[in-house]
């Protein structure tokens, strides 16, 4: 966390509670959009931190952006992954994961188009 090493890290987070500030990791996270006005700024696989004092929450995230796009643009290739995803692909996951059309069409739409992630991703919901 901010950079610092493991004995450091303690000795700030021992501080911070001693300040009544309450600092947690959130675990397993895939993604942060910040959504600007005219763009987009994207961090893949960040960390996060959120930090909880006098009621409020402090998110601190820290990763390399992967992206910065306008809004445009993002817009732009979402429709793009939407319109390249064809009826049979649908009709494939759909009958593979025995789940309705409209779901099998967001699995594709969430995997931008890829069969095979759109079927795991249905896969792991169903456990």
């Amino acid at each position: 966390m901010f950079g610092l090493n493991p004995r450091e890290l303690q000795k700030q987070l021992k501080q911070l509670k001693r300040m009544g500030i309450k600092v947690d990791q959130l675990q397993n996270v895939q993604r942060v959009v910040i959504e600007l006005q005219d763009r987009r700024v994207i961090v893949e696989e960040p960390e996060v931190f959120v930090m909880e004092f006098g009621g409020q929450k402090l998110f601190y995230v820290a990763g390399n952006v992967k992206e910065e796009i306008g809004v445009k643009q993002a817009e732009e290739r979402t429709e793009t992954v939407v319109s390249k995803i064809s009826e049979e692909d649908v009709k494939f996951v759909a009958e593979y994961l025995n789940i309705s059309l409209e779901e099998a069409r967001k699995l594709l739409e969430e995997a931008k188009g890829d069969v095979a992630l759109a079927i795991e991703i249905g896969q792991t919901r169903k456990r």
